[in-house]
C-alpha cells in the first residue's frame, strides 16, 4: 500500500499522513512508477512552474486522482492540462476522503489562486465524510498506532482480505459480469447528501466553480436523483469501460486516465 510505505508516505499532524517530498518508487505485478512530489503537490515534472497571476485549476481526489500505477506526466491532471492549457495543481493522495482533501486544498499555497476546484469522488469516500473532523489533529502516537497495526497484523489472510477487498471483488465482479450480468449497486442518493454537507460546511466559495465529478466504474450500478441540482457544485458521472482498468490493481491505467482528462476537458468546454 502506497499510504504505509516509509519511503513515500509521512506523518502529518492535520492529515495523518502526507506524500514525502521528494521521489519515490511504488510497484506492484502490474507497473513500476516513480512519483515525485513537493510541499504542495504530486509533480508533472515537465511543467510544474506556476506564476503567482496564472488562472489555475486544482483536482483533489485519493489514488485516481493521485495518479496509482502512472508516471508523473501520465495522470488525468496533467493530461488535462496539455488539452485545456492551464496549469492544473493535482493535490490527490490515496485513500483521502472529501474531507482530508477538502483540508489538504484550504491548507495549500495555490488554494486562493485557483478558481476552479475539480473533486474526484469514489464511493469509499463515504466512510470518512459520514464521520470525520475536518478540524481533528493527529498525534505523532495516532500516525505509529494506525500503521503499526497494519505492519504487525498478525492474520495476515484477514489483513490482505479487509484492505485488499476492492480488489478481489473486482475480480469477482468481472465473473458476474461476464456469466451472471451483476453489478454491484449503490445507493449515491446517500453519498451526495454527506457529499453535500461537507462542501456546503467546508467549501462554500462564491469564487470559485467547484465541479465534482465520479468515476462510474463497469461492475458498478449507481442509484440517484440524476435532475438534482446542488446549490455550491456541480455534478456529473463519468462511465468508464475495463480496459480503462489495470486487471488485477482496480486503479485507472494510462488510457484510462487519458479517457478522464477528454471528459473532463469536453465538460470545462460546455
Amino acid at each position: 500500500l502506497w499510504n504505509i510505505d516509509p519511503n513515500c508516505s509521512r506523518y502529518d499532524k492535520d492529515l495523518l499522513y502526507a506524500p514525502l517530498e521528494g521521489e519515490c518508487k511504488f510497484s506492484n505485478p502490474e507497473f513500476q512508477t516513480t512519483l515525485n512530489f513537493d510541499k504542495y503537490r504530486r509533480l508533472n515534472l515537465i511543467d510544474d512552474n506556476i506564476d503567482e497571476r496564472e488562472n489555475i485549476i486544482i483536482t483533489l481526489g485519493d489514488s485516481f486522482t493521485m495518479g496509482w500505477g502512472v508516471e508523473n506526466d501520465e495522470t488525468f491532471a496533467y493530461n488535462l492540462q496539455k488539452i485545456i492549457n492551464r496549469k492544473i495543481i493535482n493535490l490527490g493522495v490515496a485513500s483521502y476522503g472529501t474531507v482530508r482533501e477538502i483540508k489538504r486544498l484550504k491548507l495549500n499555497k495555490f488554494y486562493e489562486q485557483a478558481k476552479t476546484i475539480i473533486i474526484q469522488y469514489h464511493v469509499n469516500d463515504i466512510y470518512e465524510n459520514k464521520s470525520l473532523d475536518i478540524n481533528k489533529s493527529y498525534s505523532k502516537e495516532d500516525y505509529d498506532e494506525y500503521f503499526s497495526s497494519r505492519e504487525n497484523n498478525s492474520n495476515k489472510i484477514i489483513y490482505i482480505l479487509k484492505y485488499y477487498k476492492k480488489s478481489f471483488r473486482l475480480l469477482f465482479s468481472h465473473i458476474n459480469d461476464i456469466v451472471f450480468k451483476k453489478k454491484e449497486i449503490h445507493n449515491l442518493n446517500t453519498h451526495l447528501e454527506y457529499l453535500e454537507k461537507v462542501i456546503n460546511q467546508n467549501l462554500k466559495d462564491k469564487d470559485k466553480r467547484i465541479i465534482v465529478f465520479l468515476v462510474k466504474e463497469p461492475h458498478q450500478k449507481l442509484i440517484y436523483k440524476k435532475e438534482k441540482n446542488f446549490a455550491n457544485f456541480e455534478f456529473l458521472i463519468i462511465d468508464t469501460k475495463k480496459d480503462h482498468f489495470f486487471i488485477i490493481d482496480d486503479h485507472l491505467n494510462i488510457n484510462g486516465h487519458k479517457y478522464i482528462a477528454e471528459r473532463l476537458a469536453n465538460y470545462l468546454s460546455k
